[in-house]
């Protein structure tokens, strides 16, 4: 039996490839999404796109820390600092839209 929901949200773990000297680590936080109709979702494909969608759909963090690895709070205005990080925005795309259609993109 499938449940319809209103307003459904979900939180994923979003896995960051943040560049070090020479590679990458991988860091891990979850994020909690919004699901918007698919007419919606814009066009992931530009970075303006991906702003708004964003924008819409992410309102929620959870193990998330700063420098000194003190627990980061949600607020609209720290969502926007981390869209605005080039890995960070690529990693909550492709998160969501991973999840929604539970497919790998570029398939």
């Amino acid at each position: 039996m499938f449940k319809f929901t209103a307003d459904p949200k979900f939180t994923h773990p979003v896995t960051v490839c943040a560049p070090v000297d020479g590679g990458f680590k991988e860091q891990t936080f979850r994020a909690t999404f919004r699901v918007i109709p698919v007419d919606e979702l814009g066009d992931t494909a530009t970075l303006e796109g991906q702003k708004q969608l964003l924008t819409r759909i992410v309102c929620g963090f959870e193990d998330l820390v700063d420098d000194a690895e003190q627990p980061l709070p949600y607020s609209d205005e720290l969502r926007s600092q981390l869209i605005a990080v080039p890995y960070v925005r690529a990693a909550l795309v492709q998160t969501y839209l991973q999840a929604v259609t539970k497919t790998k993109l570029g398939n």
